[in-house]
């Protein structure tokens, strides 16, 4: 209807305001807001802009707003928050976390991860009995069933921290505990994927061959640590004003960011690892100051477009019983192993069962670094499209359960025991 006068750029500008007001928009006027997070809602809108919703109701709206040159600056700018996230994801991993963790902390952490990842693992061998055909040629069985663990053990700290203070929870004891835990299982699961898409690069054809590769990663990271840190960190100092991370500095950070990025993707591995780096291996003094310019804007204005692109290589076919079977076992999965997982640790080393399941509820927060996971597993040829759109359905029930889940066992925590705020696990102080 609208093709004749639609110009590109005037067909970028209804995208971009549909793609960052509308999300917000639904959650000001529903009953949801302060129920599910806002990355919920974004993550839902652009699966609903994908052909699953949108292509199917209005195809030829959907040609115009979507075809193959529209999202040609979509794709641009969801790189560049892909390239932003990941480097926000590294600098929230705070090295505090993984220091001065007692023994109950770490126990607990460690069934966090374990547990849901294991049944992640046993889930994904049981789909390929059953579904086959979701193998990817050149990918084995056991390469298949630990990417299905990442993605059922994956926590997204990033969006626990918002779910958190959403819910006033940043500066009590579960806060500070969740984000510690959170913390660890990002770093593990992320080292975990790395090895992964190593193995997957070095047996790839025109790959540089898995010992190779196994060279490569550390000689990376020890330049990384050891040459670009005190550089990184002078660079940045110098061009600091009062404190604060001027154009400059941030400049400075764009460019090892993407220089390590770079690196990464060379080497057969995603480029978000090498962002992710970039952050990880940055001096604790600069986290703060970087994270100030960078996180409200990326996850309020960049990350949306990166969900909808993500939308739009999804499409949900609810007749397809492999798709509704990865469904349900990945989300049952996913809620009682992180859940139970952590509660039943936690239950051990003291806490009340209340307090505990509401611990296991919050740290299954997935959100938008489970997409981002799953992407890179995509990309990698890892996953089968089908696979990839049934987890991101478990993903958004995931978090969007996370909330209401915790203020119910929270509630029933305060009830039983209101003087709940002495520590019995020495949480880390994130």
């Amino acid at each position: 209807m609208f093709g004749g006068v639609m110009t590109p750029g005037l067909i970028f500008l209804v995208q971009a305001l549909v793609i960052v007001a509308l999300p917000v928009l639904l959650l000001r006027f529903s009953r949801l807001k302060g129920r599910v997070p806002l990355v919920v809602v974004q993550i839902v809108v652009g699966l609903a802009l994908g052909p699953s919703l949108f292509g199917r109701l209005t195809p030829d709206y959907y040609q115009l707003f979507f075809n193959e040159a529209a999202l040609a600056p979509l794709s641009g700018i969801g790189s560049v928050a892909v390239l932003v996230f990941g480097l926000i994801t590294g600098l929230h991993l705070d090295p505090k976390t993984f220091r001065g963790n007692g023994r109950a902390t770490s126990a607990v952490a460690c069934a966090n991860i374990v547990v849901p990842t294991a049944l992640g693992c046993a889930g994904g061998l049981w789909i390929l009995s059953r579904h086959p055909e979701e193998l990817m040629g050149g990918i084995s069985p056991l390469e298949f069933a630990v990417a299905f663990g990442i993605c059922i053990g994956m926590t997204a700290l990033p969006v626990l921290g918002a779910l958190l203070s959403e819910m006033g929870l940043l500066g009590r004891r579960i806060g500070h505990l969740a984000l510690g835990i959170a913390g660890i299982n990002d770093a593990a699961l992320w080292i975990v994927l790395a090895l992964l898409l190593t193995a997957v690069a070095g047996q790839s054809v025109g790959g540089p061959g898995v010992l190779a590769s196994l060279l490569f990663v550390p000689a990376y990271l020890l330049v990384m640590a050891r040459v670009a840190r005190p550089l990184l960190g002078g660079m940045i100092i110098a061009r600091m004003r009062d404190g604060k991370v001027e154009e400059r500095a941030l400049a400075v950070v764009g460019a090892v960011t993407i220089a390590s990025a770079l690196v990464t993707e060379a080497m057969g591995l995603h480029y978000i690892l090498g962002a992710f780096v970039t952050g990880a291996i940055m001096p604790e003094n600069l986290r703060k100051p970087i994270l100030d310019r960078l996180h409200g804007l990326t996850l309020a204005l960049l990350m949306p477009f990166f969900f909808t692109l993500t939308g739009l290589h999804t499409f949900i076919d609810l007749s397809s019983p492999a798709f509704l079977e990865i469904f349900a076992v990945a989300t049952a999965i996913a809620v009682i192993g992180i859940t139970g997982g952590t509660a039943v640790a936690a239950r051990l080393v003291g806490e009340p069962w209340p307090f505990a399941l509401g611990l296991g509820a919050l740290l299954q927060t997935k959100g938008l670094m489970e997409l981002i996971v799953l992407t890179i597993l995509l990309d990698a040829r890892i996953i089968s499209a089908n696979v990839f759109a049934a987890l991101i359905a478990m993903a958004v029930v995931s978090t969007a359960l996370a909330m209401p889940l915790a203020r119910l066992m929270l509630g029933l925590a305060n009830r039983s025991q209101p003087s709940l705020e002495p520590a019995v696990l020495q949480s880390p102080q994130v």
